[in-house]
C-alpha cells in the first residue's frame, strides 16, 4: 500500500468577521460615545463576533483595548481569532486576549516590582499548585468528627478550596465565617475559618513576609489588585497604573464577583481622570461555570449605578440554527429560572441566506454538492453504552462520507471531561478523526514524562552508579522497561538468555563481585549482573549492539545501548555539577531526553501517513507522548523561573505530591482536522454544523447530586446573598432528606445549572442536532431529553411505555465492513440458517474475496482465528532431553497447559500490587528467619519496608496497609510456634534433582500421554529435571549426624510456603508445587514427612487455636511411596502392595489392567508426569476450570467465547 507523502499544514484559515446588523450598531455607537455597556443576546446573536469588532476597531483607533474571557481555554481560542483580525497590529508584543487574573496579575506585579521598596512578584495558583499548597495546610487544623482519611482526601480539599474561593468572591473575612457557621449551625466553618485566615493573608504585604513570593488563587489576586489600584498614589508606584482605555468581557455570566470588583475599579477614574470604559456581553441561560464561582446575575448587577451603571442593549437577531433547533432551544430556556429579565429571550431567525458564521468556513463542500444534508433535531436511544457510541461514530462518518461535511464541523459534547476522555478514546477506534486537544495531564502519570522523572530521580539519588559501579537493579530495570527505551519484559528474558550463553558472562559475573549460591550457580544473578555491566560501559554495550546487527536480537541490543547512552549522559550532567550547588532541573531532563533518541523516533512514527487504523493509534500514541514531553519541560521551565536557585529534587517533589492535572501552556502547531470532543464549558463561543450531544440518561445529565455537601459551600454564597428560603430549617439539611426547603432550593439551583450547561450543548448546532441516550435495565432517558422529545414531537415509547430502542449498529468502517462481512458469511454457512441467511452469506463470500484480492487486512478467510495452521510443529523440549520443570510449572500446568505457555511468552499482566505484597512479605520473612527477628522487631522491620508497596495515603490506602500488617501478624505467629517446636528452617533453599520416572508407577492415563511422547525403543522412563526454590524447607527435630559411611542419617524434613492470597486451595492435600518439591526432595535422600501452605492472607477462624492457616490443616500431605531409587530389575514385582495381592496368589500379572484399588497410589510421580508431558508441545492442551476466572489469556484460549471468535 503506497504512502502518502508528509505535508506541513500551513496555518488555518480565519473568516472575516460579519458586518454588524442594526443592533450591533447601536452597541457601536453607544461604545463609540464612552458608555459603558451590558450586551444581552441569545445563543447565535453574534455576542463574540460583536466583541472581537469592538476590540478590532478600538486598537484600529489607537486606544488601548483588551477583552477578557472567564476561562484560559476560552482566552485561548479568542487570541487566535483576535491574532488575524489584528493584522498591524500584530506581533508588537501586546496581548490582547487575557483572563481576569492575568490583567489583575500585570496590575499587581507592577504595584510590588515598581514602589521604592520593590517586592517580589505575586505567583498565580493554578489548580495542582493550589491543591499542593492547601494539602500541606490542611494537616495544621483540626477537624472535629472528620477522620483523618477523610480530611487528607483530594475531594475534601477540593470541596475546601471551593469554600476558600467563594468566601473570597463575597467578601467573606474569617472571623464572618466563624460567626455564620455558628449560627447557622454548620460545625465545619469553625476550622475552616482558621484557614480562610491563612488563605487571605497571602498577597498583602507584611515585615515578617516582605521577601516572600505571594502565592494566591484567581479570587485573592484580583482583590489583591483592586487593593493595589486603590493605594496606588500612597505606595509611591513608579509606573502608571496599567489600566486600558477600553476593558470587553465576552461571556461575562461565567465570571466571578471578584471580577465584577475588579472591572469596578478599573472603570473608578484615577486622579488624573483616566479610567476604562467597560463593556461585557453574556447570556445568563448558558452560564457553564457557576460551578466555580461563575454568577449570571452579574449582568443585572451591571447595570447598578453603584457598580459599572451600565447601559443595556439587546441583540434581537439569531444566526445560527435552523427552526427546529431554534424551538428546542427556546424551549429549555424557557424552563430556566429568570435571571433580572427574559427580554433577551426574544429573538427572530435570521433568513438562512443571511445567516453567518464567525468560527471559519463551514464546510469542505458546498450545498450543491451535498444533496439531502440531515437538518433539524433528530434522537438516539442505543440498547447499551457501547451501542451509543457505535452510533455516534456511524452517524459522524455517515455525515462526513454521504453530506461531504467536514470533521471539523462536527462535535461531540457530553457533560463530564471524564465522559468526554472515555469517549474520545471510543470514537478514535472507530475511526473517527479527532480534532487535537491539549487536555490537563497529570506529568507523573503519563508513562513518557514519569520515565524521564524517574531516570532522573534516580540519578539524584545515587542509583546510577558511577566510577565502574553498576546502576541499581530496580531503577536499571524501570528504564530498560520504560518508553524512553521500550524494552518488555520479554525483551530482557531473551537478552538475559543470550548473556548465560555468551562465554564472556562467567568473567563479567565474577568482575562484578557476583558469587555462586549454594546448591548450583543462579544463573539469573549472572545474568543481571552482565546486564547492568554493560549499562555501566556505553562501548561494551556498542560492542554488543554490533556483534548481535542483523541478528533477532539486534534491535533490543540497540535499544541496550540507548539505555547506556542515558545513564551515561546523566552521569556526565551530575559531574559537571559543582559540589554541594543545586541541580538544574532542566539540564537533568534535558541531557535524559537528548540521549534517549526518542524525539526523532515519535516525531517519525506520529508523522505516518494513516494508511490503517494501528498506524493511526501508533501516530496519535506518538503525537501524545511529545506533546507530554514538552508540556514536562514548559512546566520545568516555569518552575525554574519561580524557584530560582532550588534544587531539581525540589520540581520531583511538586510533581509527586500532584493530585490534580495541570494545564498545559506549551505551544503546539496546527494538527489536521477532526471531530471535536469536549464538554459544555469548553465550548462556549464556538458553533459547528453538526452537533451531538450524549448521555442524556436520568442520573447522568442532570447529575443532581448536591456540589459541596461536606463544606455547604452553597449555603454561604445563599446566605451572604439573602437567597435562603424563608423560616428554612439549615440546621438539618446536612442530612440531605429532601424534606426541607433549604434542600429543595439547592437541589433546584442545581437542575437550573444543569439546564444551562445543556442549553449551551444544544446550542452550538448550526444546521443538525443529534441526541443521544442509553435505554436498558439499568439506563433510562433523561427528564431533559423527554422534554425535548415533546417539543420536537418525537416519540421515545410505544404504546405500551417501552423505550423505543435503535436497531444495534456496527462501525461504518472498512474494518467494520469486513467484520460485518464475515459475520455474515459465516451465519448463512451454518446449517441452521434459513434461504435469506444463506444468500446473504454468498453474498458477503463474494465481496470478502475481492476485498481479499486488494490486499484488505481480515478479508482473506485464512488469516482468521482458527482458521490457519499452526505456526511451528516443533516440540518445546527435543527429544532424548531432559524436560526441566519448576514446582510452579506444575502447579500451572496442571491447571492450564495453554494459559502457563502463553504466560510464560509474554501473555502475563504485569506485577500488580499483590505480586508487590507477596515479593515484600517474601522478603521480610527471609530476613526474619535468618536474624530471628520477632514480634516488634518483625514489625518494626516491615514498618521500614511498607513504604515500597507505595500506598496512598487514604482511608483505602491505609485498609491495604492494614492488611498487610495482619499478613505479618500471622508471619510472627507461626515462626513463633516453629520455635515453640524447635524447628529449624533454611529460607529460599535452592533445590534440583533429576528424576527417571519409571512409566510403570504411572496411571493409565497419564501412562498413555507419556508413552506418545517417549520413544518405543529407548527405557521406559520419563527424564525430568525439577528445579526451584524453597520458601521454608523445615527439619523436625535434631540436626542430623554423620553416619557410619560419612553420609547424613536421614534428615526429616517438611515443605513449607508462604502464600498472600486468601483462597484455600481444593485438595490442599495433594497441591502440585508441594508434590513437586516433595518428590524432588525425596530424590536426594531427604524424609519428607509433610508440606502446607502457609496462607498468610487469610484470617483465621476463631476456633482456631494458631493465628495463622496451614492448608492442608496440620502440613499433612498424602502419602506417596518413593520408588524412583529401586534398581529397574525389581520394578515388576515391588508396584504392587503385597497385602493387596490377589488371594489366588497369582499377583497382578499385568499392572496396567489391574484396578484401582489393588495399585499404590503414586500421585506426586503422576503430577509431575502429566504437568512435563503437557508443557511439551507441539500441541498445548486448553482446560477449564477455577483459573479462567482470572485468565489473561482468554483471547486465545479455543475453549472460551473470546477465543472462538472469527469476526473481527
Amino acid at each position: 500500500m503506497s504512502q502518502d507523502p508528509v505535508r506541513l499544514l500551513p496555518p488555518a484559515e480565519a473568516a472575516e468577521l460579519p458586518a454588524a446588523d442594526a443592533d450591533g450598531q447601536r452597541v457601536l455607537d453607544r461604545v463609540a460615545e464612552g458608555s459603558n455597556v451590558v450586551v444581552l443576546g441569545a445563543p447565535g446573536t453574534g455576542k463574540t463576533s460583536l466583541a472581537l469588532r469592538l476590540l478590532a476597531e478600538a486598537v484600529a483607533g489607537g486606544r488601548d483595548a483588551v477583552l477578557l474571557a472567564p476561562t484560559r481555554a476560552r482566552a485561548d481560542w479568542l487570541r487566535g481569532r483576535a491574532a488575524h483580525l489584528l493584522r498591524e497590529g500584530h506581533g508588537d508584543g501586546v496581548v490582547r486576549v487575557r483572563t481576569p487574573a492575568a490583567l489583575a496579575l500585570t496590575i499587581l506585579t507592577t504595584s510590588l516590582t515598581m514602589r521604592p521598596a520593590p517586592l517580589p512578584p505575586p505567583v498565580l495558583l493554578a489548580g495542582a499548585e493550589e491543591d499542593s499548597a492547601l494539602a500541606s495546610m490542611v494537616s495544621t487544623v483540626t477537624w472535629p468528627g472528620l477522620p483523618a482519611e477523610a480530611t487528607g482526601s483530594r475531594a475534601f480539599r477540593s470541596e475546601l478550596r471551593n469554600l476558600l474561593a467563594r468566601a473570597g468572591e463575597v467578601g467573606i473575612s474569617a472571623d464572618d465565617l466563624a460567626d455564620l457557621g455558628h449560627r447557622l449551625n454548620v460545625p465545619i466553618w469553625g476550622p475552616a475559618s482558621q484557614l480562610l485566615r491563612t488563605w487571605d493573608a497571602q498577597g498583602r504585604a507584611s515585615a515578617e513576609r516582605r521577601a516572600q513570593t505571594r502565592k494566591m488563587d484567581t479570587a485573592r489576586l484580583q482583590d489583591r489588585a483592586v487593593e493595589a489600584l486603590s493605594s496606588w498614589g500612597s505606595d509611591a508606584v513608579a509606573a502608571a497604573r496599567p489600566v486600558p482605555d477600553l476593558v470587553l468581557v465576552d461571556d461575562y455570566q461565567d465570571c466571578t464577583a471578584a471580577t465584577a470588583r475588579l472591572l469596578t475599579a478599573l472603570a473608578t477614574p484615577d486622579p488624573d481622570g483616566h479610567r476604562a470604559q467597560v463593556v461585557v456581553l453574556g447570556d445568563p441561560d448558558v452560564a457553564v461555570e457557576t460551578f466555580r464561582g461563575g454568577t449570571p446575575s452579574l449582568l443585572v448587577a451591571a447595570e447598578d449605578h453603584s457598580g459599572l451603571a451600565a447601559t443595556r442593549l439587546r441583540l434581537t437577531t439569531c444566526y445560527r440554527g435552523n427552526p427546529a433547533i431554534a424551538a428546542v432551544i427556546r424551549d429549555q430556556s424557557a424552563r430556566v429560572p429568570v435571571t433580572g429579565t427574559t427580554a433577551h429571550r426574544q429573538t427572530t431567525l435570521a433568513p438562512q441566506s443571511s445567516a453567518r458564521s464567525s468560527a471559519g468556513p463551514s464546510s469542505g463542500a458546498s450545498d450543491a454538492e451535498r444533496p439531502q444534508a440531515a437538518a433539524g433535531v433528530e434522537v438516539i436511544l442505543a440498547s447499551s453504552a457501547w451501542q451509543e457510541h457505535a452510533h455516534v461514530a456511524r452517524t459522524l462518518r455517515l455525515e462526513h462520507v454521504h453530506h461531504g461535511t467536514a470533521w471539523s464541523q462536527m462535535a461531540v459534547i457530553v457533560r463530564s471531561a471524564a465522559d468526554a476522555e472515555t469517549l474520545a478514546r471510543d470514537l478514535r477506534r472507530r475511526g473517527v478523526p479527532l480534532a487535537s486537544r491539549t487536555p490537563a495531564v497529570l506529568l507523573r502519570a503519563e508513562p513518557a514524562a514519569a520515565a524521564l522523572l524517574d531516570i532522573v530521580r534516580a540519578g539524584l539519588r545515587d542509583q546510577l552508579g558511577d566510577g565502574g559501579e553498576p546502576p541499581q537493579r530496580e531503577a536499571a530495570i524501570n528504564l530498560l522497561t520504560s518508553p524512553l527505551v521500550g524494552l518488555t519484559t520479554m525483551d530482557l528474558r531473551r537478552l538475559r538468555r543470550r548473556l548465560r550463553q555468551d562465554h564472556d558472562v562467567a568473567q563479567l559475573a565474577t568482575s562484578t563481585g557476583e558469587a555462586e549460591a549454594s546448591g548450583g550457580t543462579d544463573t539469573r544473578t549472572g545474568a543481571d549482573a552482565a546486564l547492568l555491566a554493560l549499562l555501566t560501559d556505553a562501548d561494551r554495550a556498542g560492542a554488543l549492539a554490533r556483534s548481535l546487527e542483523g541478528e533477532s536480537l539486534g534491535i533490543q541490543a540497540g535499544r541496550l545501548l540507548t539505555a547506556s547512552r542515558i545513564i551515561e549522559a546523566l552521569r556526565t550532567a551530575m559531574r559537571d555539577t559543582v559540589t554541594d550547588a543545586p541541580r538544574d532541573v532542566e539540564a537533568l531532563l534535558w541531557a535524559a531526553w537528548d540521549s534517549s533518541g526518542r524525539a526523532e523516533a515519535w516525531r517519525a512514527t506520529a508523522l505516518r501517513p494513516s494508511g490503517d487504523s494501528a498506524r493511526s493509534v501508533l501516530s496519535e500514541a506518538a503525537e501524545h507522548d511529545l506533546d507530554v514531553v514538552t508540556t514536562l519541560f514548559k512546566r520545568a521551565e516555569v518552575w525554574a523561573e519561580r524557584h530560582p536557585g532550588q534544587d531539581a529534587s525540589g520540581f520531583l517533589a511538586e510533581l509527586d505530591a500532584e493530585v490534580l492535572p495541570s494545564d498545559s501552556v506549551a505551544p503546539q502547531g496546527r494538527r489536521p482536522e477532526g471531530v471535536a470532543v469536549m464538554t459544555p464549558a469548553r465550548c462556549a463561543g464556538q458553533e459547528w454544523e453538526f452537533v451531538v450531544v450524549t448521555g442524556l440518561e436520568r442520573d447522568r445529565w442532570p447529575d443532581l447530586r448536591l456540589r459541596d455537601s461536606l463544606t455547604r459551600t452553597g449555603l454561604l454564597v445563599d446566605a451572604v446573598t439573602d437567597r435562603l428560603p424563608v423560616g428554612a430549617d439549615v440546621a438539618g439539611t446536612a442530612d440531605d432528606n429532601g424534606d426541607d426547603g433549604a434542600i429543595a432550593a439547592a437541589r433546584a439551583q442545581v437542575r437550573a445549572d444543569e439546564r444551562r450547561m445543556l442549553i449551551m450543548a444544544l446550542s452550538r448546532a448550526s444546521r443538525r442536532l443529534l441526541l443521544t441516550a442509553t435505554a436498558d435495565a439499568e439506563h433510562a432517558p433523561s427528564p431533559f431529553l423527554m422534554e425535548i422529545a415533546r417539543a420536537t414531537g418525537i416519540q421515545l415509547a410505544d404504546d405500551d411505555g417501552a423505550p423505543i430502542v435503535t436497531p444495534d449498529t456496527g462501525d461504518l468502517t472498512l474494518r467494520g465492513l469486513v467484520g460485518e462481512l464475515r459475520r455474515a458469511a459465516v451465519v448463512g454457512s451454518l446449517e441452521t440458517a434459513a434461504p435469506a441467511e444463506r444468500r446473504l452469506g454468498r453474498a458477503a463470500a463474494a465481496m470478502l474475496a475481492e476485498l481479499a484480492d486488494q490486499n484488505v487486512p481480515g478479508a482473506d478467510p485464512a488469516t482468521w482465528i482458527g482458521a490457519g495452521g499452526p505456526t511451528s510443529i516443533t516440540p518445546l523440549i527435543t527429544e532424548g532431553q531432559r524436560i526441566r520443570v519448576s514446582p510452579s510449572d506444575v502447579e500451572g500446568l496442571s491447571a492450564c497447559p495453554l494459559k502457563w505457555f502463553l504466560s510464560r511468552n509474554g501473555g502475563s499482566a504485569p506485577a500488580g500490587d499483590a505480586q508487590t505484597l507477596g515479593s515484600l512479605v517474601h522478603a521480610v520473612a527471609e530476613k526474619a528467619e535468618r536474624e530471628h527477628l520477632r514480634g516488634p522487631a518483625l514489625q518494626e522491620l516491615f514498618e521500614e519496608r511498607l513504604g515500597d508497596l507505595g500506598y496512598a495515603d487514604t482511608w483505602q490506602g491505609g485498609l491495604a496497609a492494614d492488611r498487610a500488617r495482619a499478613m505479618i501478624e500471622r508471619l510472627d505467629a507461626y515462626l513463633s510456634d516453629c520455635d515453640a517446636l524447635g524447628i529449624r528452617a533454611d529460607v529460599e533453599q535452592p533445590v534440583r534433582a533429576h528424576l527417571d520416572i519409571p512409566l510403570e508407577v504411572l496411571s493409565p492415563e497419564v501412562r498413555s500421554r507419556v508413552e506418545e511422547r517417549v520413544p518405543a525403543s529407548g527405557p521406559r522412563i520419563l527424564p525430568v529435571t525439577i528445579s526451584g526454590r524453597i520458601d521454608r524447607l523445615e527439619h523436625i527435630g535434631e540436626a542430623p549426624q554423620d553416619g557410619p559411611d560419612g553420609d547424613e542419617e536421614d534428615d526429616v524434613v517438611r515443605v513449607m510456603d508462604l502464600k498472600t492470597g486468601r483462597r484455600v486451595p481444593r485438595a490442599a492435600h495433594r497441591h502440585p508445587q508441594l508434590a513437586a518439591y516433595q518428590l524432588a526432595l525425596s530424590s536426594q535422600g531427604l524424609d519428607v514427612i509433610g508440606g502446607a501452605l502457609v496462607l498468610l492472607g487469610k484470617e483465621p477462624t476463631r476456633r482456631s487455636a494458631d493465628g495463622y492457616v496451614l492448608a492442608p490443616v496440620g502440613a499433612a500431605l498424602d502419602p506417596n511411596p518413593y520408588v524412583l531409587r529401586l534398581p529397574s530389575d525389581d520394578l515388576d514385582t515391588d508396584l504392587v502392595d503385597p497385602e493387596l495381592e490377589d488371594e489366588s496368589g497369582d499377583g497382578a500379572a499385568d499392572d496396567a489392567e489391574a484396578p484401582a484399588k489393588f495399585r499404590q497410589d503414586y500421585w506426586t510421580e503422576d503430577l509431575v508426569a502429566s504437568a512435563a508431558v503437557a508443557g511439551l508441545g507441539p500441541l498445548i492442551e486448553a482446560r477449564t476450570g477455577e483459573q479462567c476466572r482470572t485468565c489473561m489469556v482468554k483471547d486465545s484460549c479455543p475453549v472460551q467465547v473470546e477465543g472462538r471468535r472469527v469476526v473481527s
